[in-house]
């Protein structure tokens, strides 16, 4: 990948061309700005990675400039540099948005080991981006859509295993979607030309498991009429998913291990050693540490697989997606059925929200694929949902007028705006003390309708649903 472009923003020339040579030499581009306005500029006008700020601009400060270039584009990634006996300056310009700051006079090896970091935390924030910028293109039949910090970090983690060729084990609940997260590691893996294939252990009879597996002679067991091909050399240049692992047969374990020890494997009734290019993810809903414990499931195969572990969360701990899911499942679905529903009524929004959905996105997409199919309104209302969703809502519905989504929506909307009001309307400080990340400050700040400004009223403005 290439290094990425740093923008020296400093007022002093000869300070500006110092850094500007230093960091030239070690093959970083380059770019420079001597003003706060010259700064912006420079972000308008092209993709800058990391801004380098010193504090002092001439009249103005370098932590105006961090604000004015992270207003005009989030993901620049800026560090201060700041006169030493100033650190809280430093401070302050780190609760503006500052990644990190750096003293004068500047120790070279500790600055470019900030680069460093800096470089290497800009390309993660990217990929996540890119990422979830292609998902309505590529993926949005795939559901990957999330507002959750939780889920944030799944995506974090897709973007890391898929440059990796190390092992997965995806862990979560049925209907969390692990399935889903394989392919996505694929999808943006350098194997995503490869085939992708994804085997359920549990569909398969334990007698044939290796056969679907590594392949068999022709003759090797009953009814094997011609040579077999097994799935990891069918998989060969791409990605293989077993699905519930968990329920793998103790002699298939062995054998699994194997493969992944020596990257060899035998057809069933051959003495020929054969090699496969495959990627193995595995997914199970069990745990795979109490079936050791047990002896049901092998000690060595669990570290083997278990080297990248990702968890999906239930969608019981992650209500934040709950509203941006819906919202997608019905589109999708009206789309299909060539109705024109405009969204989710406030009680039936109520419903899904309080619902403890034990079968997860799955259950909910369900749910809503058949409010769809047989809604005859424009606005899906509870009477629209199965009755597993209504009967809750029932049991509980709270005060009149008061339903759950407006007792969660009143509560953050009081508490993002003092966030902000305390932050000074900077989003990043704001996100921080919110304990959320800037992406889903940015998505309930447009969804509830919060403008920007730190001198709102906390108490004021409920949200209105459209």
């Amino acid at each position: 990948m290439n290094e990425p472009l740093i923008l020296v923003v400093e007022d002093d020339p000869v300070q500006r061309r110092l850094l500007r040579e230093n960091l030239a030499a070690r093959g970083y581009a380059v770019a420079e700005a001597a003003s706060r306005k010259e700064a912006l500029e420079a972000v308008l006008r092209g993709p800058v990675d990391i801004a380098v700020v010193d504090y002092k601009l001439g009249d103005e400060t370098g932590i105006d400039a961090i604000k004015d270039m992270l207003a005009a584009n989030p993901l620049v990634t800026p560090i201060m540099v700041t006169a030493y006996g100033n650190i809280e300056r430093a401070v302050e310009a780190v609760r503006a948005g500052a990644y990190d700051y750096i003293v004068k006079p500047l120790d070279l090896d500790k600055f470019l080991l900030v680069l460093e970091r800096a470089a290497e935390r800009q390309k993660l924030r990217k990929e996540i981006s890119r990422l979830q910028d292609s998902l309505d293109e590529k993926y949005s039949s795939r559901n990957f859509v999330f507002a959750s910090p939780l889920m944030e970090e799944v995506a974090r983690l897709v973007v890391k295993a898929a440059r990796s060729e190390a092992t997965v084990l995806i862990t979560g609940e049925t209907g969390t979607g692990k399935d889903l997260v394989a392919r996505l590691i694929h999808q943006v893996s350098p194997r995503r030309r490869g085939p992708y294939i994804a085997l359920n252990i549990p569909s398969l009879p334990e007698t044939l498991i290796e056969a679907e597996l590594f392949g068999a002679e022709k003759g090797s067991y009953t009814g094997a009429h011609e040579r077999k091909i097994g799935k990891f050399e069918a998989a060969s240049g791409g990605t293989i998913l077993l699905d519930e692992i968990g329920d793998l047969a103790p002699e298939a374990q062995v054998k699994l291990l194997r493969f992944l020890q020596d990257r060899e494997f035998y057809r069933l009734g051959s003495n020929q050693a054969l090699k496969a290019d495959v990627r193995v993810i595995a997914a199970t809903n069990q745990d795979l540490e109490a079936l050791m414990k047990t002896g049901r499931f092998r000690a060595d195969l669990f570290y083997r697989l278990n080297v990248i572990p990702i968890a999906v969360p239930p969608l019981r701990k992650r209500k934040e997606d709950i509203p941006v899911l819906a919202d997608f499942f019905v589109k999708k679905y009206a789309a299909r059925e060539g109705k024109k529903i405009q969204g989710i009524g406030r009680e039936a929004l109520a419903a899904l929200v309080g619902h403890a959905y034990p079968g997860n996105v799955r259950e909910l997409e369900n749910a809503l694929e058949r409010a769809v199919v047989f809604a005859e309104r424009d606005v899906l209302g509870v009477a629209d949902l199965p009755l597993t969703f209504t009967a809750a809502a029932a049991e509980d519905p709270g005060p009149a007028g008061d339903a759950l989504p407006d007792k969660v929506r009143r509560l953050e909307t009081r508490e993002i705006r003092l966030a902000l009001r305390e932050a000074g309307g900077v989003k990043s400080r704001a996100a921080r003390a919110l304990g959320i990340t800037e992406r889903v400050l940015a998505y309930k700040m447009k969804a509830y309708g919060i403008g920007p400004g730190p001198d709102e009223d906390p108490e004021a403005g409920r949200l209105s649903r459209s």
